[in-house]
């Protein structure tokens, strides 16, 4: 028996080694291959070429090489960085959702972070209102979008203040604040122009064309701030998934802990909204296909959790490069990891451990 149970742990960490190892792999194979997807025809070897002629200063020799070096290094570089930094703060943001609430359906979108952000895209599309000074209209859309996606975490600290919030109280605030925002949206929608209506539906899908090296400081920090965070806390986590009862009795704060998550989960979705409009799936499902193959352990499944939001971006980014008509990423994420996450959970429901 005893042979038997260190063959079986040896088993399931080799499994968690290879599923990591897979991923970490994937990543960056497509992060790489993304240099070259574009309109224009660029080869691998071209794409590689430029960007090892950039690191190393080595100016572009001829017209068509300074096109392909200004494509790959200003525009598909950056768009690497920052989808792998969206995925990869998205997924955590998930898997810490899904864990302090201990609800399977949770995601970083759950308490109206994404409806609060477009309700404030909205209001600078349409209206012109934006927190920062006129003259800077993307920046005052972002800046729109980032403060309101913050409304739903001030609602859930303010009623923290003055009482004890569960989860299912957190999810019910962060709800009724998702309908309200809708509302509100909608209202406005109505005397919009098309071109407006166009902008507002397309940050509404998500996208990574609008990013650029301006982008990638604050999603890069704020990934990296999120996942730090996380792993600090998992852990604590792990000990919640025990029930309220037990974590207090081992020295975890339930609801001072579920409150710090929380605010972490909207600052890192708040930075990756703003510049990426709103990619639904990434952080409902990156966990659970992280957790049929490296089980619940928060310390592990964080990681492996990032690298698979980070793998599904890259390649809907690929994808939609390589498709004509411009899809958003967000519907790309949706219609190739729906089918692919059923088919994962159909094979793997009897061993899935919650």
């Amino acid at each position: 028996m005893a042979h038997r149970g260190v063959a079986t742990y040896r088993a399931l960490w080799r499994r968690r080694l290879l599923f990591t190892l897979a991923m970490a792999a994937g990543v960056a194979v497509l992060a790489v291959y993304s240099l070259s997807v574009s309109d224009f025809n660029i080869t691998f070897a071209e794409a590689f070429s430029c960007l090892a002629d950039h690191v190393a200063g080595v100016p572009p020799d001829g017209y068509i090489k300074w096109i392909m070096t200004d494509i790959v290094i200003n525009d598909n570089a950056p768009r690497a960085i920052c989808g792998i930094a969206a995925g990869g703060s998205l997924a955590v943001s998930g898997a810490v959702m899904q864990s302090v609430t201990r609800n399977p359906l949770a995601d970083p979108y759950t308490i109206g972070i994404s409806s609060a952000a477009m309700f404030g895209v909205t209001i600078a599309v349409i209206l012109g209102i934006a927190v920062l000074p006129s003259g800077l209209e993307e920046a005052g859309v972002i800046a729109n979008a980032f403060a309101f996606s913050l409304a739903p975490a001030a609602a859930i600290l303010f009623v923290a203040t003055f009482r004890k919030v569960t989860p299912t109280m957190m999810v019910l605030i962060g709800i009724a604040m998702m309908y309200m925002f809708s509302a509100f949206t909608t209202f406005l929608k109505f005397n919009a122009t098309d071109d407006a209506l166009a902008e507002i539906f397309e940050w509404g899908l998500g996208t990574m064309a609008g990013t650029d090296w301006s982008s990638v400081p604050p999603m890069a920090v704020s990934f990296a701030a999120m996942a730090l965070f996380s792993m600090a806390l998992a852990n604590k986590m792990n000990v919640l998934s025990a029930g309220e009862n037990a974590s207090s009795s081992l020295g975890v704060n339930p609801a001072r802990l579920r409150v710090a998550c929380f605010v972490a989960v909207s600052l890192a979705t708040a930075v990756t909204v703003c510049f990426t409009g709103t990619i639904g799936f990434v952080g409902l499902v990156a966990p659970h296909i992280a957790r049929l193959f490296v089980g619940s352990d928060n310390k592990i499944l964080i990681p492996v959790s990032a690298l698979v939001g980070a793998f599904t971006i890259l390649g809907a980014d690929c994808i939609v490069r390589l498709l004509p008509g411009g899809l958003p990423v967000g519907v790309v994420t949706a219609l190739v990891g729906s089918p692919l996450f059923l088919y994962f959970l159909y094979r793997q429901r009897k061993s899935m451990a919650w």
